[in-house]
């Protein structure tokens, strides 16, 4: 079983907000700056054009590209054994991450986020801190995220159902083998044990 999706098209809209935020102030800056120097020195005026509004402009010409070009490069799979996360524009990094590593599963929703609808998953492993990241509480970097879904709370509890059901830090258990009937064994002799002391 393979479930594939995307992140939703709000996420888009999540990531133009953040460029206004940024922009924006920016822009109202520059053409302050650009009319302060109109009105007292008329013929410096495009120092501050090209200086400052041009640049602003053709980061937001850019900006806006990419978010188009990352949104369509983004991929998530469910399988019965791992999650996989693909994205990026010029590079294409394939998060595989399988369920028997995952050691928590975290859901974050910022204020635009929730604006919009959409939520993040991050998928943790045992120890892993992610380019930049650190091991300190709170510092830690996913090892996959699912950006800007709709069904996030949903999407969590599927894959903590699929955490659930494997052993830490190894396969699925598979009957006939060697470690299963060890472990059965074990619990025979336990439950023996347990019948021995109770009788004396």
């Amino acid at each position: 079983m393979v479930e594939r999706f995307s992140p939703h098209p709000n996420m888009k809209k999540v990531y133009y907000t953040y460029l206004a935020i940024v922009m924006v102030p920016l822009l109202l800056g520059g053409i302050g700056v650009t009319l302060a120097v109109y009105v007292h020195s008329r013929p410096f005026v495009w120092v501050p054009i090209l200086v400052w509004i041009v640049p602003c402009l053709v980061a937001i010409c850019f900006t806006v590209y990419w978010i188009s070009k990352y949104y369509s490069s983004i991929s998530y799979s469910l399988t019965d054994d791992e999650v996989i996360v693909e994205r990026g524009v010029w590079w294409k990094p394939k998060h595989v991450v399988p369920y028997s590593r995952v050691m928590s599963v975290d859901v974050v929703q910022g204020p635009i986020s929730r604006h919009f609808g959409v939520g993040t998953i991050d998928v943790f492993t045992a120890g892993y801190t992610g380019m930049g990241g650190t091991a300190g509480p709170g510092t830690r970097r996913a090892e996959a995220s699912i950006l800007c879904v709709p069904n996030f709370l949903e999407l969590r509890d599927k894959i903590l159902s699929f955490v659930r059901h494997r052993p830490l830090f190894g396969p699925p258990a598979k009957p006939g083998d060697v470690s299963t009937e060890i472990l059965n064994e074990l619990k025979q002799i336990r439950a023996i044990l347990q019948k021995q002391t109770r009788g004396r």
